[in-house]
């Protein structure tokens, strides 16, 4: 099957319910002509890359997933109540004050494949994210919820992933959540986690925080992740905002 007809197979309803929301997410920070400055081209949206990977999870009868740095906050960042614990900031009937500039991906993909007979993990260190996760995705019954680091989450997994997301961290400062990234990356490889047909997706690649803080690489929190990962047989097949990788 060509690469790009994973874009073209079939509608994800909740995706495209949400699709306006993840085309306009980063609008509100960064203009095209930022991109432009600092990548020289305006990658596609996380609407692109959410629904390649999930018509290539459903075409390959994909089954395990697993998500690093879990969805956090009840409201974007442009509202008040941002990463705050009190749940009177979440309205689960009004997605349009939702975090989607941090792509909800623990959100969507459970909806999307709540029907399927997938399993998503999502893990965080942090217990109050966990929980504020619980809470936006009650009701949802494909989910599992682990408190622990990326590291010992990784070290300690039993068996192999068909799916694994890679958002632990912040923007900025950049070089300690790069040098994490890398480590994820090196346990993936030397613990073979990631079956032959998954997939690798790397969330916030192309986002400008970083270079408007001084850092020189185009690939950010990524920057040594991906080299790192391209050189030991995994091949890009989306690089957008997002990057999705493969094992060749």
């Amino acid at each position: 099957m060509e690469l790009d007809s994973y874009n073209s197979i079939e509608n994800f309803p909740k995706l495209e319910e949400y699709r306006n929301f993840l085309e306009k997410a980063l609008s509100y920070y960064y203009c095209d002509m930022t991109f432009l400055k600092y990548f020289k081209k305006i990658p596609k949206t996380r609407y692109y890359t959410f629904n390649y990977a999930l018509n290539y999870i459903k075409a390959n009868n994909l089954k395990n997933i697993i998500e690093l740095g879990t969805s956090r906050s009840f409201v974007d960042g442009r509202f008040e109540g941002c990463n705050e614990d009190d749940i009177k900031y979440w309205n689960p009937d009004d997605p349009s004050k939702w975090d989607w500039s941090a792509g909800l991906f623990t959100r969507v993909f459970s909806e999307c494949l709540n029907e399927e007979d997938v399993n998503i993990t999502t893990v965080d260190f942090v217990k109050s994210h966990i929980e504020r996760s619980k809470i936006m995705t009650d009701g949802l019954n494909n989910l599992n919820y682990v408190v622990s680091t990326s590291e010992d989450f990784l070290k300690n997994y039993e068996g192999k992933a068909d799916v694994i997301y890679l958002d632990t961290g912040d923007m900025t400062p950049v070089e300690d959540v790069a040098l994490l990234q890398l480590l994820e990356a090196h346990i993936i490889v030397d613990r073979d986690l990631l079956n032959p047909n998954g997939l690798l997706i790397i969330d916030d690649v192309y986002n400008p925080a970083p270079k408007q803080n001084g850092e020189e690489s185009d690939y950010g929190k990524a920057k040594y992740s991906i080299p790192y990962l391209l050189e030991n047989d995994f091949e890009v097949l989306v690089n957008e905002y997002q990057v999705i990788l493969k094992k060749k």
